[in-house]
């Protein structure tokens, strides 16, 4: 009993797993939804920058619809709409009729969409920071349109928008708490889970809060690591200290 609160919980070999097995399945939606979110964010700004036909709109569309609209509708209506859809597969094992997406592949999906809209703009934004000189001196030695883009555009743009991605990596984790909601047994899940039979909801909540925030703290830290390791003398030097 720590000041009248109940943490013997943690002891058992049960929620211990239960919460290794759930943090494990977080972590995981995390790092592939991070992935995804700047695949997207990245084809995203190509795609606006080199002001590409029926692309360029079509993208621009995408940006305005998710990143406009609340991630939790985002999700339900990709995680009911393949239902509805009857976008479904025989299990071989059980015969029954299920969706061709898990629960745990809408999450992602839905996630690296909505973080992924805000990238483009983010990567954007440090696109138009490369000052033009620079791209100038790529021009003078006879660099193409998309060898610029690709070796002087592109990874000065990423390194200056670092600060920016961190945020959006950090609410992804953040959003990602939503997975319980479509029955996916991440941390939140099976910290409800424990609750709901301890019966302990404060105790089990102040556990949970310390992981997301040990979860968002250790993104921060490796970010800033990251942007130390990757600074480049000139550019955006002081962003993150």
């Amino acid at each position: 009993m720590i000041f009248g609160l109940d943490f013997e919980w943690l002891a058992d070999p049960l929620y211990q797993r239960w919460l290794f097995e759930g943090l494990e399945t977080t972590l995981t939606i995390t790092a592939l939804g991070s992935v995804l979110m700047l695949i997207i964010g990245i084809i995203g700004a190509a795609i606006i920058h080199f002001n590409i036909p029926v692309a360029k709109p079509l993208t621009i569309i995408m940006i305005d619809l998710f990143r406009n609209t609340p991630p939790l509708v985002q999700l339900f209506f990709l995680y009911f709409m393949i239902s509805d859809l009857g976008l479904n597969y025989i299990n071989s094992a059980t015969g029954a009729s299920e969706p061709l997406l898990s629960g745990f592949a809408c999450v992602v999906i839905s996630l690296a969409l909505y973080n992924g809209s805000i990238a483009i703009e983010i990567i954007r934004s440090g696109i138009n920071s490369v000052p033009r000189q620079t791209v100038e001196g790529g021009q003078s030695l006879g660099y193409s349109r998309i060898q610029i883009f690709r070796w002087i555009e592109l990874p000065i743009a990423l390194r200056l928008t670092i600060p920016n991605m961190t945020s959006n990596a950090v609410s992804l984790v953040k959003t990602s708490a939503q997975a319980a909601l479509v029955a996916v047994t991440d941390i939140m899940f099976v910290a409800t889970q424990i609750a709901l039979e301890t019966f302990l909801n404060l105790e089990v909540m102040i556990i949970l809060w310390l992981i997301y925030l040990a979860i968002t703290t250790a993104v921060v830290l490796l970010t800033k690591r990251i942007a130390k390791t990757l600074a480049i003398p000139g550019f955006g030097e002081g962003a993150m200290k």
